[in-house]
């Protein structure tokens, strides 16, 4: 499938010379295994032979200090890179991306809307959606079943609670067999936990996307963080200090936690599993409150100091079209952006009943991290500060600091 939609590149490529000298983009990128990044951009090649795309493929954290360094620069390269959706405004307000909106806002009914909103700063778009992300409870069955525990529903209308999700995890946690009731897959990571406040109530940050205090530690903010603090240190249901998702998921695939709220990857990643019988269901709210999931993912982004704003746009609008994002999809398995896409492989790839979960969330509950410039920040301290609840720390005290930390860091972008 992926050969035969490189295949229909070429075949709608232009007539252009393979003779005429090449221009080559620069192009960091995200360290996924070459086989789930070269297929899309020797498509591109394919159906553009005088350009050619010099990736550079590093893991998140080198990728984000490499852009840091490079577009501080402010020289032409890179000419694109992989925008991570969150980090738009800090970008766009430093200058260090080019205005799409001219070229983009004409196919934002293509998109859906969650995806549109995190490329867009002050009501303009600077970075182009590739993928989005969403959130389900993974359940394993077999440890249910031995508990004599129902199995959660897979209907969006049956959804658990939050309350509920407590007290099943508390049947199901045996510590002398070393099985814990719950844990989320990136346990302190803001993108996972912040719909947790957000059920609540709480609004996360202010609304010019600059105040944290009276926001990241607002009454409802330490009210949803004290139950977040619950889990590991009073109910005993999930275990404390396990921050690496990769342990985390290794303890879900071999029956050590019974319920795991995770990304959409893992109905793959699973597979390595022989011996796990997987359930899933949607996110969880708390009781009668909002239902708030996460969304979120890659953008990409046109350095608007580049050399090459013709062949960067060509390479941004290819990425955008449907037969791109079927094969994108096809590569890294996250939720498309395109709802074309959805219609495309719904009898094909979207038959588990796990995406029409995700593609319910992606309508209807979906809130991405908030748009601010000072993102870098808000997450680094944020995630520190959730680290500490979680092992013990006093909740409201640990985020007044953290908001406080936040509006120093604020301070430097006002006048962005």
């Amino acid at each position: 499938r992926q050969l035969l939609a490189a295949t229909s590149f070429l075949l709608a490529a232009p007539a252009v010379s393979r003779a005429q000298p090449r221009t080559t983009l620069s192009a960091p990128w995200m360290g996924w295994p070459e086989e789930q990044v070269r297929p899309l951009l020797a498509a591109f090649e394919s159906a553009h032979p005088a350009v050619r795309i010099q990736e550079e493929r590093l893991p998140i954290g080198e990728l984000f200090r490499t852009l840091e360094v490079r577009l501080n620069a402010r020289t032409p390269t890179p000419d694109v890179y992989l925008v991570d959706g969150p980090l738009t405004a800090s970008y766009a307000a430093r200058e260090h991306l080019m205005d799409l909106t001219g070229m983009m806002e004409p196919q934002f009914p293509r998109f859906l809307k969650a995806a549109v909103d995190q490329g867009l700063w002050r009501g303009r778009m600077f970075a182009a959606p590739m993928a989005t992300s969403t959130q389900v409870l993974y359940c394993n069955r077999r440890l249910f079943q031995a508990a004599g525990v129902p199995v959660p529903s897979g209907e969006v209308g049956g959804r658990m609670t939050w309350e509920a999700v407590v007290d099943i995890a508390a049947r199901l946690t045996d510590p002398g067999r070393g099985v814990w009731g719950f844990q989320f897959e990136n346990s302190a990571r803001p993108y996972q936990l912040l719909p947790v406040p957000q059920s609540w109530g709480a609004e996360v940050i202010g609304p010019d996307g600059l105040t944290a205090a009276g926001f990241v530690d607002s009454p409802a903010m330490i009210e949803a963080l004290t139950w977040y603090q619950s889990l590991y240190q009073t109910r005993r249901v999930a275990p404390p200090g396990v921050f690496d998702n990769g342990v985390v998921q290794e303890m879900f695939g071999t029956g050590r936690i019974a319920m795991m709220l995770g990304g959409t990857w893992n109905l793959d990643g699973m597979r390595r599993f022989p011996d796990l019988d997987l359930a899933v269901a949607p996110h969880p709210p708390f009781a009668g409150r909002r239902v708030v999931t996460p969304t979120g993912s890659w953008h990409i982004g046109i350095n608007p100091r580049t050399r090459f704003p013709e062949q960067s746009q060509a390479f941004v609008r290819f990425l955008m079209t449907t037969p791109a994002m079927e094969l994108w999809f096809r590569l890294r398995q996250n939720p498309p952006v395109l709802t074309e896409v959805w219609e495309r492989l719904a009898a094909s790839d979207f038959s588990h009943p796990m995406w029409t979960i995700v593609r319910h969330e992606l309508a209807n509950t979906a809130v991405p991290r908030p748009s601010t410039p000072g993102f870098r920040e808000y997450e680094d301290l944020l995630r520190v500060a959730l680290q500490d609840i979680q092992t013990g720390a006093p909740v409201a005290e640990t985020l007044r600091n953290a908001a406080r930390s936040m509006d120093r860091e604020f301070r430097k972008y006002r006048s962005a």
